[in-house]
């Protein structure tokens, strides 16, 4: 399922909120690393979900292992200016004077693009110098309506500067990796409902207008199963019209005194109803954009589980 992300090093991945981001990050992350990939996941200047998802210490700008051929980081912003800075300014002195200047500090903290640009450069740094070389970084974006602008600041930067500079000619470097579906891939994750699918289209065309590049992957999260087989369809429709559950098995569900036989009768119609619900809208994904994977709803509580069970889903048939 994930051939077409062999080969590239950067994996940018997004998607509306809710819709569980995340926790695809980990388990694409995770399906990589169980294949023998070195790979690293990194979250950007964000409340880390790392933590909890895959069960790290403290990951604030610093790596951790998280299993065997897994790292995670969370870079922060600023600790990502310095770092960028010094390579930039002559000496440390001179990079603490800026970093430590009140003007120069509002600047930096205002700045739309700066934040950006600095974690960006770090995590092309990190996928050009470390040794050995991660075969794969997949960085957990912002959500998709940020996303977008958050990817184009290096091009933007470097127009500004109009490709004069060192700064200038980093953020062109950048912009041509991200540029580059040779280079790197970015994935959107959606739910199969109606605002995260076109928000999915969306994306895809915004992609196109400001990066002249497409989307590599849509993970289409927690799809519902058909909850018996076809043949059983019809004989179930009429005992579902017999219990009278088949217009709102939903609020049914949540009647207290409600019978078990309908009660079971309900829950197994509101998963058929959730079913063709994902089939309409996995349709028109199908449609309009390129490569979609689907991945199961998991019925677990533990979120570890949850990433591993994905994960495996995304390595299924493969030797």
């Amino acid at each position: 399922m994930l051939e077409n992300l062999d080969d590239k090093r950067l994996i940018f991945v997004t998607g509306k909120g809710g819709v569980g981001k995340s926790t695809c990050a980990a388990a694409l992350a995770e399906a990589l690393a169980d294949r023998g990939r070195r790979v690293l996941i990194v979250e950007t200047d964000a409340y880390s979900a790392i933590s909890e998802i895959l069960g790290a210490g403290d990951s604030s700008h610093k790596r951790v292992e998280l299993k065997k051929n897994l790292w995670g980081i969370n870079l922060r912003s600023h600790e990502s200016l310095v770092a960028t800075l010094s390579r930039f300014l002559p000496s440390q002195k001179i990079v603490k004077a800026v970093v430590g200047n009140r003007v120069t500090k509002s600047f930096f903290d205002s700045a739309p693009s700066v934040g950006e640009f600095v974690l960006l450069d770090q995590i092309l740094l990190m996928s050009e110098t470390e040794t050995p070389a991660w075969d794969h970084i997949v960085v957990d974006l912002p959500a998709s309506g940020h996303a977008v602008t958050f990817l184009s600041v290096p091009q933007t930067l470097n127009g500004m500067m109009r490709d004069v500079g060192p700064i200038a000619k980093r953020a062109g470097e950048i912009h041509a990796v991200i540029a580059n579906p040779k280079r790197s891939a970015i994935v959107a994750v959606c739910l199969a409902e109606e605002m995260p699918v076109n928000e999915t289209i969306e994306l895809a065309g915004k992609l196109e207008r400001a990066l002249h590049r497409g989307m590599d992957l849509a993970l289409v999260n927690m799809v519902h199963e058909q909850p018996f087989s076809e043949d059983s369809l019809e004989s179930f429709k009429r005992l579902a019209a017999a219990a009278e559950v088949q217009n709102n098995p939903a609020s049914i569900l949540m009647q207290p005194d409600i019978e078990p036989f309908r009660r079971w009768i309900a829950g197994i119609e509101l998963a058929r109803q959730w079913h063709e619900r994902d089939l309409y809208y996995l349709g028109i994904l199908h449609d309009r954009l390129e490569r979609v994977v689907e991945l199961p709803m998991v019925y677990e509580l533990n979120e570890r589980a949850i990433v591993s069970t994905v994960a495996g889903h995304l390595n299924k048939g493969r030797a």
